[in-house]
């Protein structure tokens, strides 16, 4: 006796959603969560894994929807087309973590540099608080950086495996 299995595709995406969920709760237990609030000083790595959130959730449903079209073999062929078409505000999400992470960059690096403005090389204490505000700038390029090619990729992950799908529906 075979069974198959139904919902192939949303099965697919839960376990990536699960496999991330784990991560999500391992990089909080190391506590990588409070060092990402404590030294990003723009905090768009937050608004990041926002965004993420909101899209992988959008990207669950839209998969589920097509999971379910392709499992009962339905009729309205109008599905396919309005996940295809919706597939691009995704893909254009996804770009987007990068342009925010890339911003949270540049900021980074103006914090950083703009504590050369008021440094006194003869005053240790200006030179102490260059230092500190290199590290801050510098984590904030850093942390925002990674965060937005952490989320990018995720996006573009669940978005290639529905755009797959779609493909495979259509031949």
């Amino acid at each position: 006796m075979s069974y198959a299995i139904k919902h192939r595709l949303f099965l697919k995406w839960w376990l990536f959603i699960t496999m991330t969920i784990v991560g999500f709760i391992f990089a909080g237990s190391q506590g990588f969560i409070y060092t990402l609030w404590t030294e990003d000083a723009t905090k768009l790595s937050f608004l990041l894994l926002f965004i993420f959130l909101q899209m992988s959730v959008w990207c669950g449903y839209k998969t589920w929807t097509l999971s379910k079209f392709i499992d009962d073999k339905e009729e309205d062929k109008h599905i396919v087309e309005k996940i295809e078409h919706l597939m691009e505000v995704g893909w254009f999400t996804s770009d987007l973590c990068l342009t925010i992470g890339m911003i949270g960059t540049v900021v980074g690096f103006i914090m950083m540099l703009s504590g050369f403005a008021t440094v006194d090389t003869n005053d240790i204490k200006t030179v102490q608080d260059l230092i500190k505000t290199l590290g801050v700038g510098m984590s904030t390029a850093l942390y925002t950086t990674l965060v937005g090619l952490v989320c990018s990729a995720g996006l573009k992950v669940q978005y290639f495996n529905l755009s797959q799908a779609i493909d495979r529906v259509r031949r």
